[in-house]
């Protein structure tokens, strides 16, 4: 088996991890994997992780379709991120607006098949639990990073796409700066995306520029972006930092895929939070960000099918206006 499906496996988090190259990284991961009750998996889905299928312009529109709704979900959730609210919150009411208002599945079936839909119908990012925390009774605080991603299906084609808030609109400059870099860094990516460009090269050009600012990518077991269609994560998984997976991989128009850099203050060392295999928190308790969104290649660039209004996706080099 070579480098890149061994890396694979790692994502997929089953016991070839131990043969992996970097030690740190892999150690502190592996001293909270116990397998807990709740992972009860549902392996309902045959995926090959090293193909990429090709979307028709029909198909396209559905994504986008269901891109809009997910978009529009969080529109509708930025005025309750408040200080004083609770996760658990603002997770009731995005079921209420999937579900109830927009008509729409939510879609929480992770890479190793388990559906987490059970508890959450979205993945939470707060401060150091970088994604799928467990929705929490604890009021969030003024300064607090928080992030909402949702995944949803719509007429069996799926939506995924992230943001952060800062609560309360005032933190620290660290904070404020690693908020920057971390839209910034997924803007970059998508200003990569053409037809003929490699994914390595891309992970590369996000990781130098998330280092020159002194913060780290996050590496850890589904912190990756991937290739999106009838589920979740269809195909390719894609981390966005150098890596073997990523290695021959190149951009095809049709090819539907996720831009998710996940990034952190700290070393980039993860470890497993609330019992639930397939989430992170950073090993050092820094603080974390991503921003996600779904990008189709098209004959010259690609185009995004899940924009929220107004928002502005060029890509600037944050320094300018840290």
């Amino acid at each position: 088996m070579d480098e890149a499906a061994l890396e694979i496996q790692y994502f997929l988090h089953v016991e070839a991890m131990n043969l992996l190259l970097d030690t740190r990284l892999r150690s502190a991961w592996i001293a909270t994997c116990v397998q807990p009750e709740k992972q009860d998996k549902n392996m309902s889905h045959d995926i090959d992780y090293n193909k990429i299928s090709i979307k028709t312009p029909e198909e396209i529109a559905m994504l986008r379709a269901a891109g809009r709704i997910a978009a529009q979900v969080l529109q509708d959730l930025t005025p309750h991120i408040q200080p004083g609210v609770s996760s658990r919150q603002i997770n009731d009411l995005a079921y209420d607006l999937i579900v109830n208002k927009y008509h729409a599945e939510i879609d929480r079936e992770d890479l190793a098949g388990y559906d987490s839909s059970q508890y959450a119908c979205i993945s939470i990012a707060h401060n150091e639990n970088a994604f799928s925390g467990e929705p929490s009774d604890l009021p969030l605080k003024k300064g607090d990073l928080f992030g909402v991603d949702v995944s949803i299906k719509k007429e069996g084609w799926c939506g995924d796409t992230q943001r952060m808030w800062i609560v309360g609109e005032e933190t620290s400059a660290e904070a404020r700066l690693l908020m920057a870099v971390g839209y910034q860094a997924m803007c970059l990516g998508i200003s990569l995306v053409r037809p003929g460009a490699k994914v390595q090269d891309i992970a590369r050009r996000v990781q130098a520029y998330v280092e020159s600012f002194g913060f780290s990518m996050l590496r850890v077991p589904s912190g990756t972006g991937h290739s999106i269609g009838q589920v979740h994560a269809d195909g390719w998984l894609i981390p966005y930092y150098d890596s073997s997976i990523n290695e021959g991989r190149v951009l095809e128009k049709g090819m539907v895929i996720t831009v998710e850099p996940f990034i952190c203050a700290g070393s980039g060392a993860g470890i497993r939070l609330n019992n639930v295999t397939l989430s992170a928190q950073t090993a050092d308790k820094s603080l974390a960000v991503y921003w996600e969104h779904v990008v189709a290649v098209t004959e010259s660039g690609c185009e995004v099918l899940d924009l929220r209004d107004g928002e502005d996706i060029t890509f600037y080099d944050a320094r300018l206006r840290a």
